[in-house]
């Protein structure tokens, strides 16, 4: 009499662990199955690495260190062209100012601020309109 799907043979892990395997798990216990299968991911992400590393060549990897050590970039402020380091002030225009030219009245802000204002409180707030007959039949 098998109940509960249990097998009359128990089948010991094939690792060795000393407890019972089932035949979907490759006859290993879940345990073993688990670490099995980290080791085929393992093994898939390997070789999968090692086919994009015969993809380079020596030039690609020089050029791209050349790129790499030579970009340095020096913010400066759009309108007086001054160092702005790190307290750089970014506008929604697109510029970066420094704190003389930091409010939209310093540097002609082409920014509508109103119209994206307006955008964000229609959003925020929709209409809200009640039945005006409440108790219909």
């Amino acid at each position: 009499m098998t109940s509960c799907g249990k097998a009359e043979n128990p089948i010991l892990c094939a690792r060795g662990c000393g407890f019972f395997g089932t035949p979907s798990n490759h006859n290993l216990c879940s345990q073993c199955y688990k670490a099995f299968l980290k080791e085929e991911e393992e093994a898939k992400n390997a070789t999968i690495l090692s086919e994009k590393v015969s993809s380079f060549t020596i030039d690609d990897c020089v050029t791209t260190e050349k790129v790499g050590s030579t970009m340095k970039i020096k913010q400066r402020c759009t309108i007086c062209k001054q160092k702005v380091g790190l307290i750089g002030f970014s506008c929604k225009c697109g510029g970066i100012f420094c704190r003389v030219h930091r409010l939209p009245e310093e540097h002609a802000c082409t920014f509508d601020f109103k119209s994206t204002g307006r955008v964000t409180l229609a959003k925020e707030n929709p209409l809200c309109k009640a039945d005006k007959l409440a108790f219909r039949i």
